[in-house]
Order: structure tokens, then sequence, then C-alpha cells
């Protein structure tokens, strides 16, 4: 270790006096020996050179090929050309030699939310806090689907920080359900949803702290996968936490989804998110081929906890439970499990994710081993009033959150809450050493209506409530859920229209192949716009 004592040459910049000395120690309700003071304003002295050393040196940023995945026609569309407000920018990225030729996605058009870094095209992250921030280096999932021979086509717009499961937060203005106008198409990959479901792009990568791929998947009539943690690079995208932190592919169909997944799947040596039984990119599996092989002799299991949530609908209780019962059919055994703990994960989930998302939104990176967006941490910090003024509820309700929380709460509620979720993983594997898959409610609720541009905080709040009741555990655990659409149900308020309903499918760690073969034989079987 460094010597940390002053040097004989100190610094014009040096800031540290015996006062910081004393304010430190005084912050923690403790006060130094009088006699130490100098000794210890040395060695502070001393450790700010060495920091300052480091903060002068140059970062370390991913390369990027440029002339290879040359960025073309980059702009933000307005009026007809983005009438569905999703697009937060228009490009075109991909490969212009033959190196890609034949690849997994040769061809096909891919749209990243709008917190995935692409070098040279802005990044909104659906807030006004920062309005210039153009990443400096591709995120690992993009660099993947353009060597794979996709095309991105563009950044869609994503929720407010990714803090928000209503499509009602972005900066740019809400978006409509693609089924209904008014109506929720659901977040935080709100513009991903409507891009992919309006046929503008062949598919999308998404984002998924709490349900943000599969509640608007759910919401929206897609099969969207929040895969095993880690299982996709998580490298290069704009993180809430990440114990949380996961990305995914969001498809028509689901052996898109399956292709989609291959493609992007895989350790990338950086993302320390990645754990034991992540597969290199060579040793991907074919999802897709491994989804046709049928689903006899399988056993279901419909976890009877996510059934009677608080705000279900109990039409789309009774539509998620048919269409797990019609598996019967094709051979599978059916049977209710109970997994108690279910209920109280939503409560878990909002310890990290206040606790821990606060800390990581204060550049807290400890404890990592992946790619720092540094550039994006400039723009966000330091908060000031004309930020926090800016800011949409949910980003803020965290910070009040997560600051005081961390003033204030027992020294280990974030120690019991990560015990917790180990507990929840066990409790949930249980079940699955029974069940091949475990099947839920995506949302336990249809799409709601937009609030009013003019709501309050609570309105908006009552809003989204409980939209992520089925979906946060995941998140928790690292298990890997698929929301695939079942059918339609008329909405409860006025005029009445027909939104989509979602199944979700659960499964253990790296199990992708077994809920794609689940959801493939169900969407084979039955014709989701029909199915009542």
């Amino acid at each position: 270790m460094s010597s940390t004592l002053a040097p004989s040459t100190v610094s014009e910049r040096n800031p540290i006096t015996e006062k910081d000395v004393i304010s430190t120690l005084d912050s923690l309700g403790l006060k130094p020996n009088p006699k130490d003071i100098n000794d210890f304003t040395s060695l502070l002295t001393g450790i700010w050179e060495v920091w300052d050393k480091v903060n002068q040196m140059e970062d370390y940023i991913p390369e990027v090929d440029e002339e290879r995945f040359p960025r073309k026609n980059v702009h933000r569309p307005e009026g007809q050309a983005n009438a569905e407000n999703a697009w937060a920018w228009k490009c075109e990225v991909g490969d212009v030699t033959d190196q890609s030729k034949g690849g997994l996605l040769e061809g096909k058009t891919v749209n990243l939310k709008d917190n995935i870094s692409l070098k040279g095209v802005p990044c909104l992250l659906g807030t006004e806090i920062f309005t210039d921030y153009i990443p400096n280096t591709d995120a690992t999932v993009a660099k993947r689907v353009l060597e794979a021979g996709g095309i991105i086509n563009g950044k869609a717009v994503c929720e407010n920080m990714s803090m928000w499961g209503i499509s009602c937060s972005a900066a740019t203005g809400p978006m409509s359900n693609p089924w209904a106008e008014g109506f929720s198409a659901g977040g935080s990959s709100s513009g991903t949803t409507v891009i992919v479901a309006k046929g503008l792009s062949w598919g999308g990568i998404g984002g998924d702290q709490g349900g943000s791929i599969r509640i608007p998947a759910g919401m929206s009539g897609l099969v969207g996968l929040k895969p095993t943690t880690g299982l996709v690079p998580y490298t290069g995208i704009a993180s809430l936490e990440p114990v949380i932190d996961s990305t995914g592919p969001m498809t028509r169909t689901v052996l898109d989804n399956a292709l989609l997944l291959q493609a992007i799947a895989g350790v990338d040596g950086i993302d320390d998110r990645q754990q034991a039984g992540c597969p290199f990119p060579g040793d991907v599996p074919d999802y897709s081929t491994l989804a046709t092989q049928g689903v006899a002799g399988m056993r279901i299991g419909i976890l009877t906890e996510s059934f009677d949530q608080p705000l279900s609908d109990t039409r789309v209780s009774e539509l998620v439970m048919k269409a797990a019962k019609s598996l019967e059919s094709l051979g599978c055994t059916v049977e209710e499990v109970s997994v108690p703990m279910h209920k109280h994960a939503p409560d878990i989930w909002a310890v990290p994710g206040r606790l821990s998302a606060y800390a990581s939104q204060m550049g807290k990176n400890c404890g990592r081993r992946g790619y720092c967006m540094n550039d994006l941490t400039e723009k966000m910090l330091p908060i000031n009033q004309e930020k926090f003024d800016k800011m949409w509820a949910g980003y803020s309700n965290t910070v009040i959150n997560g600051k005081w929380g961390w003033d204030n709460l027992p020294p280990t509620l974030m120690g019991k809450a990560t015990n917790l979720i180990r507990k929840l993983r066990d409790d949930y594997n249980a079940a699955l050493d029974k069940y091949d898959v475990l099947i839920l409610p995506t949302v336990p609720f249809l799409a709601p209506k937009l609030p009013s541009p003019h709501a309050g905080i609570r309105d908006v709040m009552v809003n989204s409530a409980g939209v992520s009741l089925n979906t946060s555990a995941f998140n928790l655990t690292g298990l890997p859920a698929l929301s695939l659409p079942i059918g339609f149900l008329p909405s409860l308020v006025e005029p009445h229209p027909k939104l989509p309903v979602g199944m979700q499918i659960v499964s253990k760690f790296y199990h992708e192949p077994t809920i794609y073969r689940v959801a493939y034989a169900w969407e084979q079987t039955f014709d989701w716009k029909t199915f009542e």
C-alpha cells in the first residue's frame, strides 16, 4: 500500500485542512483526540494526493469499430415519422463488410432501449435532467447484434431513468398501448414494446430491474424475456442496481425471442453480474431448436400466491389459469403449488430497490469489477436544485427514500434483505425441484388508462401501483422469466377496449430452453388473439 503521509510537496489543488478531519468525525458523532489531529490531517492530505493521481489518469473505455459499423442517418424523428412517440433516436448501424454474412440476425432490424449505449447516438434515458449525453462506447448487446448481422435502426424511448412501469413518465411524452389509444403500454421498456408491436422493428432489447421487459410485454401482447441474471451481459447499459439489473429480448413470437437471445447471450469477460454456469458465446445453446422439442411429460406448477395479489383483476387470474391448464391437452401435468415467500418479494425488492439504487445513482460503485459508465455519471451528478426540479417522481422519490434510509435505518437492513433474497430463491427452487416451470400472471390486471398530464405525484403513484407484484421477485432471485401473450380482455374503464393479458413462465437458472418449450408449445397450439 502506498504511504499516505503528506508528501514534501503538496499540490496547490489539495484542499485538506484540520477542519476536514474534525468535520468528518463530527458527521459520525465522533471527536478526535486533540494530539492526533495533526497526524490525521497529514494522512488525509497524503491520501488525497494519491486519489488525485488516479483522477488525473485517462479513463479506460472499450473501443468501437466504427469503420465496420458506421453510425448513419442519426436523427430524432418528428411528426408522422414518430407518430407513436416511441423513437428516441433513429439511426442505421450495420456491418458494411461481409464479416457478418450468414449471421443469426442477418438483415433483421433491432431497436435498443434508450438506456443502452450506442457510441455517437444520443441517449435520453427518458429524462430532462440532462439533454446532451452521447455515449462513448457500445454496450456488449449492441456489439453482438451488429456482429450477428443485425441492423440497429434506432433507440427506443424508455420511461424516466428506467424507473416507471406505466408509459407516461418519459420527458418526450406518453406513449399509448399499441392496442388501445390512451392506455398504458407498460414500462419501463415502453418504446421498445410499441416499436416491436407495431412492426417498426423485427425485435428489440429491453431492460428489466423490476419487470420492465415483462410488464410492457404483458400489457402490450409481446414475448418478453428477463433471462437468468448475467446470461446477457449488462456492460454499457445504465444501471439501477447490479443485483436487479437485467437485459433481454422483446419480440412478437417465441422463436424470434429465442433467436435474439442466442445472438446476445454469453460471457463477455467484463460484466461482474455473470456467474457460474454462464456459457461462453460459442457455447450458447441453439434456443430456437430447443424450443421446438415439445412438452409431453413436463410438470407445470401454477403459483397459487400470484393469483390473489392486491388489485388483482379476477378475470386476468381466470384467463391465465385457463391458459396454464390448457397445457394438460399437450401431455403436461398441471398442478397448483404454494410459495408463501412470493407475497413478500415486492417488500424485499424495496430495500435494494431504494437503498442500493440510491447509492448506485450517486456514483458509489463499490465492489464492482465491470465497466463503469463515468460519462453518464458526470451528466447526472452532482444533483442540484435545477436537476431535482426536473426529476420525475419515481427518481426523486428514490433519492429521498435512499438518502433517508441510509441515514436512519438499521445498518443490518441491507444485509438482511440480501439473506432473504437467497431464501426467496431457495423457496422457488424447492418448487422447481418438483415442477419444470412455474406459471403466474405477468401483471395482475390489465393496462390502466394513462394518467392526466396534470396529475400530481400521488395520482401517478396510484396509477402505477401493483404493476410489479408478480415480476420483481425474479429480478431479486435472478431466475429467468418470460411473459407470453395469452388473450384479450375488455378494460373495466371507458371506452372498454380489449387489452392483452400476459402469462409469466419461470424456471431455474439457465433453463431458458425449458421456458421456451412451454411458451412455443402454447403459442403453436392456441391463437392468443382469440383464446378465451
